[in-house]
């Protein structure tokens, strides 16, 4: 809801004021890593003295003595080659920001977000994204709004979002505080900036704020009846026909508006799902099409294609062949990013599992990424071949050693391959099976080489092929 509570929430800041409020949010911000602020004390450094300087800050915080510092500003670079601006807090900042929003983000859940609200709340993410937008499509909303705020977080007006704030909490010092925090303004090369809007990017208490503001806006949608899911400032909404989407449109730039902010419109569009993709969350959804076999429909869910590039990227990154490290040491790399990514593929599975559990049976197809998954699986093995041979290196060396440096090879030291782990937690495959059915992959593949070969009328195994293949066999017996 987005009414004003009639029993506001009182003696926050009260809730904060013991030792063990702190040292909760300190493992927490401890857990979420990140640099240091304009200070430079590091987490690292921080923690050295964790007794002595969480009492020093408790000591202020009972005096109201407390006063945030300006943040750190750096920048990461977007998807579109532009830059993001990240604004970083000293630690102590970061400890208090995380041990008010521990007091508020329960209360928010309780009673204040709506239920389509998606981002930076606990329990919800990208399976919860998936299974409303899985939801929707499946029961005819095929007109779909894909909304998106110009630099949402640099634009919010400070005074309106305290005027949201005050409907729900009557503590005057926490209020004071979250003022501080949005008026600290940031350092960059030496320099204090002022800053009129926005909430910095990088900020504990940043996605709260946010959500907190844009849930304005949920229940106004609500209130029409529109279907809708959010992720922070990246929306979409439903219906089943055109003139209902063009006035849900209408309703949300007028919103919008009044909330002082900005629909981006060369990154807004309207999509008709019956003939038309849309991307949301790094997922691509394609629209529906007919099965040519029996006529029934279907539509296609899968990772973007930009999500590859950065997949590899990732790896590389993690396996230059400068470095000389065991094999643990090289799979202890590896494998985070391969689970990471493909558990964040699965997520549309498991969202599509959900549904199930209330009686929507999907026809959504969500295995349109398996050629790209043993693309990845291969890279990553060419990647390790080649970091594995301390002398001299090099991509010729490493397809050399692809007989002895097989598939099963690096399953048995341990290597994850992204394809086994995508399909098995579909369908309980072993690792033990999926070896076989590479196997077998494998031969049918050379099979089908030398069949082609044999039909236009080519030798298969030219002379310069099988010395390569004896030059590995030598290699596999090293």
């Amino acid at each position: 809801m987005n009414q004003e509570l009639k029993l506001k929430w009182h003696s926050i800041y009260g809730q904060i004021l013991f030792e063990r409020r702190l040292h909760e949010a300190w493992k927490q911000v401890k857990e979420n890593k990140g640099a240091g602020g304009i200070d430079g004390v590091t987490l690292e450094a921080y923690e050295k003295k964790l007794e002595h300087n969480l009492t020093m800050l408790l000591n202020k915080l009972r005096a109201r003595e407390y006063v945030p510092s300006p943040v750190r500003r750096r920048y990461i670079p977007k998807k579109n080659g532009k830059l993001r601006p990240l604004g970083i807090p000293n630690i102590e900042d970061r400890i208090v920001q995380q041990a008010i929003v521990n007091v508020l983000q329960p209360k928010c859940e309780e009673s204040i977000f709506h239920r389509w609200s998606c981002g930076y709340r606990p329990n919800y993410g990208a399976k919860r994204v998936a299974q409303i937008i899985l939801w929707n499509i499946e029961t005819d909303h095929h007109y779909i709004y894909d909304c998106d705020i110009r630099s949402f977080f640099d634009k919010i007006p400070h005074k309106n979002l305290i005027r949201v704030l005050t409907k729900y909490i009557a503590d005057g010092t926490v209020l004071d505080m979250i003022w501080k925090w949005l008026k600290a303004g940031y350092m960059e090369e030496g320099k204090y900036h002022e800053v009129d809007s926005g909430t910095p990017q990088g900020g504990v208490v940043s996605p709260l704020l946010a959500n907190l503001y844009l849930n304005e806006l949920d229940w106004k949608l609500e209130e029409h009846g529109i279907r809708f899911v959010r992720y922070a400032d990246d929306f979409l909404l439903f219906a089943k026909t055109e003139e209902e989407i063009k006035k849900a449109a209408e309703i949300t730039q007028t919103m919008l508006q009044e909330l002082g902010l900005e629909v981006a419109m060369e990154k807004t569009k309207t999509v008709n799902f019956k003939d038309d993709d849309f991307d949301f969350l790094g997922f691509t959804f394609e629209h529906w099409r007919e099965r040519k076999k029996d006529g029934k429909r279907y539509f296609i869910a899968k990772p973007k294609d930009s999500t590859w590039k950065d997949f590899k990227q990732k790896i590389k990154v993690k396996t230059k062949k400068t470095l000389t490290l065991n094999k643990k040491a090289w799979l202890e790399r590896v494998n985070p990013i391969v689970r990471g990514k493909v558990n964040y593929f699965l997520n549309l599975y498991h969202a599509m599992e959900e549904n199930k559990k209330y009686g929507q049976e999907s026809r959504c197809f969500v295995n349109a990424c398996r050629n790209n998954l043993l693309d990845i699986d291969g890279y990553i093995r060419q990647r390790l071949r080649v970091a594995m041979i301390h002398k001299h290196p090099s991509q010729r060396k490493g397809h050399a050693m692809k007989t002895k440096w097989n598939n099963e090879f690096f399953a048995r030291i341990g290597l994850v391959p992204a394809h086994w782990l995508y399909i098995h937690e579909q369908y309980g495959y072993s690792l033990e099976e999926y070896l076989d059915y590479m196997k077998r992959r494998q031969t049918v593949k050379q099979e089908r080489k030398v069949q082609k070969a044999k039909e236009c009328g080519e030798e298969y195994y030219t002379p310069d092929r099988v010395r390569k293949m004896q030059y590995s066999q030598r290699l596999a017996t090293f």
